[in-house]
């Protein structure tokens, strides 16, 4: 299985702008955006704040962006970011998307799990959250299928994991202790997260933690593979030039987003491979 995973996106809808600005946000945001859509997948993932005020011009954008060129046969799942929960109610944003708000996908060689760790319609603060009967189907879902890997998807990094997850706002509330439910988990099992802008990769017990920085800060996306005995994160860059020139023009002149100087992390935090995964057939 393959999964091709984008840190956050932040598409900005830039009203009244410059046509040179909004040129090159179509340029540089339309070609990530097909890059990741004409790479040969199973399932594609945004972990939040795909939007960068999540209002009703950048999700249809986006939406439209994915009719046009996303293989029909190839789910995108759009986690929920604080960014993307700014502008409209929640009920709102998935009409437009047609996204569950949490949800599992059980497939032959993992069970993925999508969670929405976001408030509703608050900008003053962008820290995460996960309500009681998330947190309930959050168990269920972990104990459901103890001989499979698990990856669980959410914006917010769990508290105290990934680089700077242990800040004020910048990673799922520990009053919502959603580390408790996770160690209940044994086994191979792998949380990714954005939100933080930093490529971060850590090991904490039986769970590896993936965070994946945002694409205006290094343009690119993580490929995601996992087989009999295997599961390994990838990084890929886009390299061209001018792209990097065009998020850097536009990082430096967007509303509500600020480059993050040391995006890049460790070498470590560029890649994973893990070969302990029980064989599954």
């Amino acid at each position: 299985m393959k999964l091709i995973v984008m840190g956050d996106f932040h598409f900005p809808i830039m009203r009244d702008e410059e046509k040179e600005l909004i040129e090159r946000r179509n340029t540089f945001f339309g070609s990530i955006l097909r890059q990741v859509l004409e790479e040969d997948a199973d399932i594609m993932i945004s972990l939040g704040d795909l939007t960068n005020e999540g209002c009703e011009e950048e999700l249809n954008y986006i939406v439209s962006e994915l009719q046009k060129w996303k293989r029909s046969n190839t789910p995108f799942v759009h986690v929920l970011g604080n960014h993307d929960t700014y502008s409209l109610p929640k009920k709102d944003i998935l009409a437009i998307t047609g996204q569950p708000r949490y949800h599992a996908m059980d497939t032959p060689e993992a069970l993925l799990l999508f969670l929405d760790t976001t408030k509703e319609m608050v900008r003053d603060n962008w820290g995460g959250e996960i309500d009681k009967e998330q947190m309930i189907w959050l168990e269920e879902q972990l104990a459901s299928y103890p001989d499979k890997p698990v990856l669980v998807f959410g914006h917010h990094p769990v508290y105290d994991t990934t680089s700077r997850s242990s800040l004020d706002m910048l990673c799922v509330h520990p009053e919502h202790d959603l580390q408790a439910v996770l160690d209940n988990r044994k086994g191979p099992a792998y949380y990714f997260c954005g939100h933080n802008h930093q490529q971060s990769i850590i090991r904490i017990g039986d769970w590896h933690y993936v965070q994946t920085a945002a694409v205006l800060d290094i343009p690119g996306y993580r490929i995601i593979e996992v087989s009999e005995g295997r599961l390994t994160v990838e990084t890929v860059l886009v390299q061209d030039e001018e792209m990097l020139r065009h998020a850097c023009y536009i990082g430096d002149r967007m509303l509500y987003f600020c480059p993050f100087p040391k995006a890049e992390g460790t070498s470590t935090d560029q890649a994973l491979h893990v070969e302990h995964i029980p064989t599954l057939f």
